[in-house]
């Protein structure tokens, strides 16, 4: 349903599954909902969002990795933008040639500042009155879209399958995540921003450990208190991590300077590494899919989720081109994810106009 609905002394009942882009207002009688999605039209009276003030990084912006105190170990080739270092420890491992920055393999002055600065910065994030609680922290993920806020987890948390971060066209909006306990994610597990989301805008606040698995894709600052970090094989980090208090290991990973980051990560365009194309987007009643690769076609399928994360279409790619019926889909956003032997090997976000 799209548009103001105004009922004059008479209920409303919204029953389940009902998507409602506007309002529903009645003078007298009950207003009664039942497992929908309803939201006020972008640019039309809805709440230009921006999430929270940014925490001030100082110093700590200069480093890709780094713990106040603790050891710094790297193993196998790991390619960063940033500086590397240890305040109350040594920093092992790390090759000049694939840091693009300083290596700090004992403390120094620059590492003194980034200690005193980090718990400012995590301080900052600490003190933030969250505007949202979001619940069973062992099953976040799993296609949730976030739009800017303070967001709590009270719990340890696991990162299963792909966070959404939608900035709805605001390239300054802030998010900040805090988790009171420890953060862990599965592997190939992704974030992924969309809408003018930026990567340099989004921190996670932790209280405990962080372990990123082999091949996640993750965004944003990551300020770690009194936890150690492992970042394993294949695990690619748009921002940094930072923690107060323990031992960092990494093991064959990436490390991007966020502010590097312009378009987001899973967008639809690609950057010229996607298995596939999906055309028009948007798209009405047929989009065209094609290979970019005809020889890698045997195990890729497609699956369409909508913005409550449910399942709306799979799809096997078994040819060059595939013509996809679309007609079924409502109007509105669409995110997908193109499976290999059930890796996510490419996700973005779809639009249906109808």
């Amino acid at each position: 349903m799209k548009g103001t609905v105004i009922a004059n002394n008479a209920a409303i009942a919204i029953n389940s599954g009902t998507t409602l882009e506007g309002r529903v207002l009645s003078t007298t009688g009950a207003v009664n909902v039942t497992n929908v999605l309803a939201y006020t039209p972008i640019g039309c009276g809805s709440v230009y969002l921006t999430g929270p003030t940014a925490p001030v990084l100082a110093t700590t912006e200069n480093y890709a990795l780094f713990t106040a105190k603790g050891t710094l170990t790297n193993t196998g080739i790991s390619n960063m933008k940033g500086d590397v270092g240890s305040n109350l420890g040594l920093t092992n491992g790390f090759d000049a040639l694939t840091v693009n920055g300083t290596i700090h393999p004992v403390s120094d002055a620059s590492t003194a500042a980034c200690a005193a600065d980090l718990l400012n910065a995590y301080t900052s994030l600490n003190t933030l009155v969250p505007d949202i609680e979001l619940l069973y922290p062992a099953q976040f993920g799993n296609n949730l879209v976030l739009t800017p806020h303070t967001y709590v987890l009270k719990g340890s948390t696991v990162l299963t399958d792909t966070l959404y971060l939608n900035a709805q066209g605001n390239a300054d909006a802030v998010f900040v995540i805090q988790i009171t306990g420890a953060l862990a994610t599965s592997a190939h597990a992704k974030v992924l921003l969309i809408n003018g989301a930026q990567a340099k805008n989004v921190y996670w606040k932790v209280d405990g450990a962080v372990s990123l698995n082999d091949y996640s894709v993750f965004c944003g600052t990551v300020i770690c208190n009194n936890g150690a970090v492992q970042m394993n094989t294949g695990v690619a980090l748009y921002g940094r991590a930072l923690t107060t208090n323990g031992s960092f290991g990494t093991s064959a990973v990436t490390v991007y300077n966020p502010k590097d980051i312009v378009n987001g990560i899973g967008s639809v365009s690609g950057n010229g590494s996607d298995v596939i194309t999906i055309t028009p987007n948007p798209f009405r009643s047929f989009a065209t899919i094609t290979l970019t690769d005809a020889s890698k076609s045997s195990n890729f399928y497609l699956k369409i989720y909508n913005v409550l994360g449910k399942e709306v279409l799979t799809a096997a790619i078994i040819e060059q081109v595939t013509t996809l019926k679309t007609s079924e889909l409502k109007s509105g956003i669409y995110f997908y994810k193109v499976m290999d032997n059930n890796n996510v090997v490419q996700s973005g976000k779809l639009i249906s106009q109808q």
